[in-house]
């Protein structure tokens, strides 16, 4: 193998240097990418991207309530018996909208909540910085990116599957482990400072771990960053493991993953995947770059709210509050997917494989794993954008504001590009799970009240069927329907 591709033997800069001009290659002259993303409409009037529910008329579903039922008992003495059958529908819709709002209410002002609580308990005994912040270099964490990823060469699926997980997950940990460090708090102390083999014993593993949850405890609460990046750690770290978990115990998931593997050997050599899992990795690493931007301008911010929610303290105690509560919507939005894929792999487990789950987390949401994500994500890339603006409004009049605009620009601009990406494959994949649940189930009479006490969370118009020679995409998305 000539020198310049070992990884071992390039610098970072090389490195970056490296997967920089794969993407610009591959974006050049990549025809099919071109194709996906016209196909998707990334870059469209703004008519055509209002078919994308946006996040905030989940808010603004639940302040209209009390009106509507006002406005509906109005309507009852005006109008005929007839028109008020012809309402129903949108009363029912708008009860579901509200019911959807106050579920995700109360989910974020609860976890909000158990963060204020615990950081008013640490903070006082939270230990001031040790060692200057140093963060990850960008080509290390674009290589944490791209090396998960490139297990889409053995088996196509684990490319967006194992590969997104462990990108996630080990980019978060880097950054996680850096704050760390900068508070005296270190991660794994025993095992990353001693190297012997007593430190990697049953008993000496044990003590480290013990060490590392004694350190977070008191570093999350204490700090907005660390939470943001554990966060982040958690969502990878589960969707491995749950993934781990249907891969050793479910057969019908290694059936899809063989039909998805035998589909991508007729399309050609595996070297033809490599366009599609560089853009993969590169998607991974935007979806990272909120945790940057946080990392850099909310040091010394910790997740305790003030007096009266920061609401009398001006626009910048508005600001971090707002930063606050969009971390900890961030880490609510991932545990909504976690109980929303433990919720069905129980239910199917007791129910049977056909059993059509409405109990628990999905009596109010059909699909709370995609909608759990992208709250999460969406979550994640505001607080970047809120951090930014506190930063800018904090520092007063002068030609720095317009400097830190200018550094964070790149970083706000992949956030956003993260946060479309992975929005856009999640409402499609929403939409197409739509589409089967209601091929499979349409016809019974549990399904049909199911759906009109449920909301269907964030999708890409009208249910479709897709097409079976969609690729990786279609068959990636179907063994979503045990979830």
């Amino acid at each position: 193998m000539p020198s310049s591709l070992h990884l071992s033997a390039c610098s970072p800069r090389r490195l970056g240097k490296l997967f920089l001009c794969f993407n610009i290659i591959f974006v050049g002259t990549s025809a099919p990418l071109a194709a996906a993303f016209n196909h998707a409409r990334l870059f469209v009037p703004k008519p055509t991207l209002s078919k994308v529910q946006p996040l905030t008329n989940i808010v603004r579903a639940v302040s209209p309530l009390q009106s509507t039922q006002t406005s509906t008992k109005r309507q009852i003495g005006r109008i005929s018996m007839g028109n008020v059958e012809n309402n129903k529908p949108k009363k029912s819709k708008s009860k579901r909208s509200a019911i959807a709002a106050v579920a995700l209410g109360l989910l974020a002002f609860t976890s909000s909540t158990a963060v204020a609580n615990a950081a008013k308990t640490v903070a006082a005994a939270a230990p001031e910085a040790v060692a200057p912040l140093v963060l990850p270099t960008i080509p290390r964490l674009a290589l944490v990116c791209l090396l998960p990823t490139l297990l889409g060469y053995y088996k196509s699926e684990y490319g967006v599957s194992y590969g997104y997980g462990t990108a996630v997950a080990a980019s978060s940990y880097l950054i996680l482990s850096s704050i760390a460090n900068a508070a005296g708090l270190p991660l794994l102390p025993g095992i990353k400072e001693s190297m012997s083999f007593a430190a990697f014993q049953p008993a000496g593993i044990l003590a480290s771990l013990g060490t590392t949850l004694k350190n977070v405890q008191s570093l999350l609460p204490a700090s907005l960053p660390a939470f943001h990046a554990f966060a982040l750690f958690f969502y990878g770290t589960r969707l491995d493991l749950f993934l781990l978990y249907r891969e050793a115990f479910l057969a019908r998931f290694r059936a899809m993953r063989e039909r998805i593997e035998e589909r991508a050997k007729k399309q050609g050599s595996r070297l033809k995947r490599t366009p599609f899992l560089l853009s993969c990795a590169f998607l991974y690493f935007c979806m990272m770059s909120p945790l940057l931007i946080t990392s850099q301008i909310c040091q010394g911010m910790s997740m305790a709210c003030g007096p009266g929610l920061g609401l009398g303290g001006g626009f910048v105690s508005i600001l971090e509050q707002s930063i606050r509560f969009s971390v900890a919507m961030a880490l609510g939005g991932f545990l909504l997917g976690a109980f929303g894929d433990m919720n069905k792999t129980f239910g199917k487990a007791i129910q049977g494989e056909d059993a059509l789950i409405t109990g628990g987390i999905f009596r109010f949401f059909r699909h709370p794993n995609y909608t759990g994500e992208v709250i999460g994500w969406v979550s994640s890339c505001l607080a970047g954008f809120l951090a930014v603006t506190w930063k800018v409004v904090s520092s007063g009049s002068g030609g720095g504001r317009l400097a830190l605009w200018k550094s964070m620009a790149p970083y706000l601009l992949l956030s956003v590009m993260g946060s479309t990406g992975i929005s856009f494959v999640l409402s499609t994949a929403t939409t197409g799970l739509e589409f089967r649940q209601q091929e499979k189930y349409g016809d019974t009479e549990e399904y049909q009240e199911w759906v009109k006490k449920s909301w269907v969370g964030f999708k890409m118009g009208p249910a479709q069927k897709q097409k079976e020679e969609g690729g990786e995409s279609s068959d990636a998305g179907a063994d979503d329907e045990s979830k």
